[in-house]
């Protein structure tokens, strides 16, 4: 009896030391962790949105709002993602990573202007869909072409 106890004090002293030694050699860093596991920093993919606003008299309408909203699912859309168009009204939007799977992408999300300025006195109430243009390595780009404003 005594022999079996020391035999099996002797193991679990033996097994701890091994896992200790075998521990300080898994320690990962934080990167190495990301990489094991597929997620984290590093960006899968990207869906890259494209635009340009035009008044009615095919000038382009600098400052002005536009966001895109998505479904994302029976009754529920994605916070509106928005962007300011540059001088030569165009605008783009990276999408966030929690809506590059969505099914069909191009039936689920549209662009909408939100604000323009005064001087255009444009009417803002259009909702534009968006096209894939190209797809390569992870990397989408969509676009919604020239929206008119009238």
């Amino acid at each position: 009896m005594e022999m079996r106890f020391l035999f099996r004090a002797l193991t679990l002293v033996f097994m701890v030391a091994l896992g200790e030694a075998v521990g300080d050699r898994m320690r990962w860093t934080r990167k190495e962790m990301v990489e094991i596991a597929g997620y984290g920093e590093l960006k899968l993919s990207s869906v890259i949105l494209t635009a340009s606003l035009l008044s009615s008299s095919s000038d382009p309408i600098s400052g002005a709002t536009v966001g895109i909203m998505c479904h994302t699912g029976h009754r529920r859309r994605s916070k509106v993602i928005k962007a300011v168009t540059n001088e030569f009204g165009q605008f783009t939007i990276d999408l966030p990573s929690h809506l590059h799977a969505i099914p069909d992408l191009g039936k689920a999300c549209s662009i909408k202007p939100l604000s323009v300025p005064k001087p255009y006195r444009c009417s803002p109430k259009i909702h534009r869909g968006i096209k894939l243009v190209s797809s390569s390595n992870g990397l989408r780009f969509y676009t919604a072409g020239n929206i008119t404003l009238h």
